[in-house]
């Protein structure tokens, strides 16, 4: 684990500013965006300050995609690409630390993957590598692979769900639930460091 995933729970009381991001895509093979949804926190709490996308992906998407994120195609083609949004959207991140919930497969993490390829298409800088920081691995490190799922992290610290049940995954609402629960997550993971380095926290009953 690099340092600056290491250190970064110590971060949410260092009162500097973050970037909390989710995106919805066209699937996991050959990705392209659909949306993206970047909230600005400040001490670890939101500012007010947010910014959404849906955008047209240019490619047909299958239906069981649309059922996660509900953004048929007919909606997505009388959106707008990416290109037209990218410098908005790097503008808003800057160089704030971002904040991602997301897993790594194969070396291969979708949401830093596809974000840095639309940016790259649009022309604008991508994001390095040391300006993400992806708290999956935190709970993956805490709570195993199943326990490190958004839903299941939203349940253990007590941050409801009820609107993502209801209505299906989207980028903002997802990095509204993972602004909420960033701290707490946090809190927990600097915890575990430093009282249970080389062990795991049992997952609740």
């Amino acid at each position: 684990m690099s340092k600056t995933i290491q250190d970064s729970y110590n971060t949410v009381a260092r009162g500097h500013r973050q970037v909390v991001i989710d995106t919805e895509t066209t699937g996991l093979v050959d990705a392209h965006l659909v949306s993206i949804g970047l909230l600005e926190i400040v001490d670890g709490k939101p500012t007010g300050k947010s910014l959404y996308s849906v955008v047209n992906p240019g490619v047909i998407m299958d239906q069981k995609v649309i059922d996660i994120h509900h953004i048929t195609n007919e909606m997505a083609k009388e959106c707008p690409p990416f290109s037209t949004v990218a410098k908005q959207v790097r503008d808003f991140i800057g160089d704030s630390q971002v904040v991602i919930t997301c897993r790594t497969v194969n070396n291969y993490t979708l949401d830093i993957g596809v974000l840095n390829m639309e940016m790259q298409k649009a022309k604008q800088p991508q994001i390095p590598a040391q300006q993400w920081l992806n708290v999956r691995r935190w709970s993956e490190e805490m709570y195993g692979n199943d326990g490190a799922k958004l839903d299941a992290v939203l349940d253990r610290f007590g941050v409801s769900r009820a609107y993502r049940v209801s209505q299906g995954h989207g980028s903002m609402l997802d990095a509204e639930l993972l602004a909420e629960v960033y701290p707490k997550l946090a809190a927990a993971y600097k915890e575990f460091k430093k009282n249970a380095p080389a062990s795991k926290i049992q997952p609740k009953p």
